[in-house]
């Protein structure tokens, strides 16, 4: 793969974090802010309208994971939703106890109309849909015709019914990115390998070839050809986290040297590890696009990059604390706390910063009053800020690119089966790190 780390900066960067990070573990919660390396409580008052008692309310939120699916329809993400329950645990540190209604939807139309209807009986005041793909489409609407607000962190929708907003890259955010990435690395003419029905609105070009499983060898070697005879430089990959390991391993067996730009689903945790189980390894340098909130952020000198410092204090002492157990009470968080992710956590806060401002847990106020927020770092936030007066609450400037490496910044609790991980990185925070091009 051509693009590749540079820069002493990133790797005394990394080095600096990795020393710094074991002595914060064992600090106090702040309850005043995201200083970094502090295990941050998210602090705020939920109280009743109307009654003038001050009695404090409990939120409850609706959480849909897909367990299992085929791809592209939401098991991708079932790992990283680890950080909604990171998000219950700090506002339980700050005096908001949070109760999770998780429900598994089984990746199908039928299962996910069955869990928001459950959770909608449930009486939650908002869902959080951890999951993608057009199997969510019914439950959707159903969701919101029944008056519960649903924030979407992973799902990357074409429309969506009132009272359902996106937290996490659109699809033309994505495309913008990987669009600029290209410009700025001098390529104009991408191969663009297709996967489980994804596309990228707005990456054009002449070549474009269907990924089936089973069938990649042919599609790469369409794909090398067209960059040896110059009709393409570069190659775009869409689809799930396994159809893109299954290509970018197929491509690096190939040995050419071509630059390879990959969609949101590279960004989930099962990426790196279908990755190894095809080739044997991890490949630094891949780029991707998403919001700049993960272990590398933390090396920002900035609000940015002390709210992630802070995500991730939380994450290492809720996964020192054995009462705690995952979303689906099967096990102890610790099991799985080194997946969860800013995106799932983040969905959780807004929610219940909601119920805040309408002072009462009742679904359809709190959706009223989501739709006028817009929440940041000081409202207990990891990543980038959400403006919910548009359905995609994530600006599109805030989606940038990202670009793979395999140095552990040294945040994140140890996996038990010390799985294969991808930290990305934004090419441009803080000067960290740089795109270049071997040879």
């Amino acid at each position: 793969m051509r693009i590749a780390l540079t820069g002493a900066a990133l790797a005394l960067a990394l080095t600096a974090a990795a020393c710094s990070s074991s002595s914060s573990d064992d600090e106090k919660p702040s309850s005043t802010g995201a200083q970094a390396g502090q295990p941050a409580a998210v602090a705020l008052a939920v109280e009743t309208d109307g009654a003038g008692d001050g009695a404090s309310l409990e939120p409850s939120i609706g959480v849909v994971l897909t367990l299992s699916s085929r791809p592209g329809q939401g098991e991708d993400w079932r790992l990283g939703a680890a950080g909604a329950q990171v998000a219950a645990y700090r506002l339980g540190l700050g005096g908001t106890p949070v109760t999770l209604d998780v429900v598994d939807d089984g990746g199908t139309s039928r299962g996910a109309s069955k869990a928001v209807s459950q959770l909608v009986d449930d009486g939650v005041s908002g869902i959080v849909v951890a999951s993608e793909g057009d199997h969510l489409e019914r439950a959707l609407a159903n969701a919101s015709r029944a008056g519960v607000p649903v924030l979407l962190p992973y799902a990357e929708l074409g429309s969506l019914p009132s009272g359902v907003w996106e937290t996490g890259p659109s699809q033309s955010g994505v495309a913008r990115a990987l669009v600029a990435a290209m410009k700025d690395a001098g390529d104009s003419a991408p191969f663009v390998i297709r996967a489980d029905d994804e596309n990228l609105p707005g990456v054009g070009s002449a070549d474009v070839a269907v990924y089936r499983k089973g069938k990649g060898g042919a599609v790469v070697k369409q794909a090398v050809a067209a960059v040896r005879r110059g009709s393409a430089d570069s190659v775009v990959v869409t689809g799930s986290a396994s159809s893109l390991a299954a290509v970018v391993s197929r491509l690096a067996g190939t040995g050419q040297d071509v630059p390879v730009y990959l969609d949101h689903s590279a960004l989930s945790a099962f990426f790196a590890r279908d990755l190894v189980d095809d080739s044997g390894t991890l490949l630094s340098g891949l780029t991707s696009a998403g919001a700049d909130a993960a272990d590398t952020t933390t090396l920002q000198r900035s609000d940015r990059g002390d709210a992630a410092s802070a995500f991730f204090a939380a994450l290492r002492l809720a996964a020192g604390d054995p009462d705690l157990k995952d979303l689906l009470g099967s096990g102890p968080f610790s099991d799985v706390a080194a997946d969860a992710d800013t995106a799932s956590h983040d969905a959780v806060i807004a929610l219940v910063r909601a119920v805040q401002a309408a002072r009462s847990t009742d679904p359809a106020k709190v959706s009223d009053a989501l739709g006028g927020l817009t929440l940041d770092s000081s409202d207990g936030l990891a990543g980038p800020a959400l403006d919910f007066s548009s359905i995609h609450a994530l600006a599109g400037s805030d989606v940038v690119t990202l670009v793979s490496t395999t140095q552990d910044p040294g945040v994140r609790p140890t996996s038990p089966d010390n799985a294969p991980r991808f930290y990305w990185f934004s090419s441009t925070a803080d000067g960290a790190a740089s795109q270049t091009t071997d040879g």
